[in-house]
């Protein structure tokens, strides 16, 4: 009778221990973060490789690489801060876009990678499938832009506080 009840105490604390695990959100190595309705700030999380390049692919087939710079290469990308320090803008008349970004271990020649990216205009790839050096990273995000509003005329956005110290001009 004892062994029946340590068995069964036993099987109730390996039951009772054991719980049902919920699938995590996944984890993006980029955070697409909105200012306004169509245009946001790319902020790398943290522990990313340090080059990166964004590409976004629209619903309506249109391509663009977003990190443009002169010398055509991928850009610096430190993590919790805006990619270039900019604000991105895309257009909203094109529909749902495919946000790409590859985190490289070094700097990649921007052009090479957008040719193979848009031979690729699929909905998913890897980086296996891209002909590139070093270690390369690939995350993948949906963004639906939203138009913006026209500005209203004629109402005030902000009042300058008042300064009673203010030098104010001699009449």
């Amino acid at each position: 009778m004892s062994r029946i009840l340590v068995v069964a105490v036993g099987a109730s604390v390996l039951l009772g221990g054991c719980t049902k695990a919920t699938p995590a959100a996944p984890q993006h190595r980029l955070e697409i973060r909105p200012v306004t309705g169509n245009t946001v700030q790319f902020i790398p999380a943290p522990d990313q490789l340090p080059y990166c390049l964004i590409y976004t692919q629209s619903e309506k087939g249109v391509t663009r690489q977003m990190t443009m710079t002169q010398s055509n290469h991928s850009v610096p990308c430190p993590a919790g801060e805006p990619v270039l320090g900019r604000r991105f803008r895309i257009p909203a008349d094109e529909g749902k876009v495919h946000v790409r970004v590859l985190f490289s271990d070094q700097r990649l020649d921007a052009a090479a990678v957008a040719e193979q990216v848009v031979d690729m205009a699929k909905p998913a790839f890897d980086p296996m499938d891209l002909r590139l050096p070093g270690r390369v990273l690939l995350d993948s995000q949906d963004f639906v832009p939203t138009e913006e509003l026209p500005p209203v005329v004629g109402e005030v956005v902000k009042v300058p506080p008042t300064d009673a110290g203010a030098f104010t001009a001699p009449r």
